[in-house]
């Protein structure tokens, strides 16, 4: 998979590239070439997944062979060790609870 600058002014990179630089050479954001969608069989089943299952059907596209996939697992399980849970608020409502992690913000789960 490569990474293109969402600025247009810099050269495609690949995914460990664009992890390390950050921010392309133009200071635009590294955006894939392509996304897949994911199969709906995905969806289906998804609430008996579990979430190091969802995160790695989701992040693989992205990663490629960059990283094996055993390092990838173990890499999902390590960032996502706490709980985030889903709680009913009300009827037809729900929240996803971000603040479960080590520093109790929701930036344990986009950050990590």
């Amino acid at each position: 998979m490569k990474y293109y600058s969402l600025n247009h002014n810099a050269l495609k990179v690949s995914f460990k590239e664009a992890v390390i630089q950050g921010l392309a050479s133009d200071k635009g954001l590294y955006f894939p070439e392509n996304i897949t969608a994911l199969d709906a069989s995905f969806f289906d089943k998804i609430e008996s997944l579990s979430n190091e299952e969802i995160a790695y059907v989701a992040i693989k596209q992205f990663v490629g062979d960059e990283i094996p996939a055993d390092k990838l697992k173990e890499i999902i399980a390590e960032t996502l060790c706490f709980d985030f849970p889903v709680v009913k608020v009300e009827n037809g409502i729900y929240s996803l609870e971000l603040f479960h992690g080590p520093t109790m913000a929701f930036k344990d789960v986009g950050a990590r």
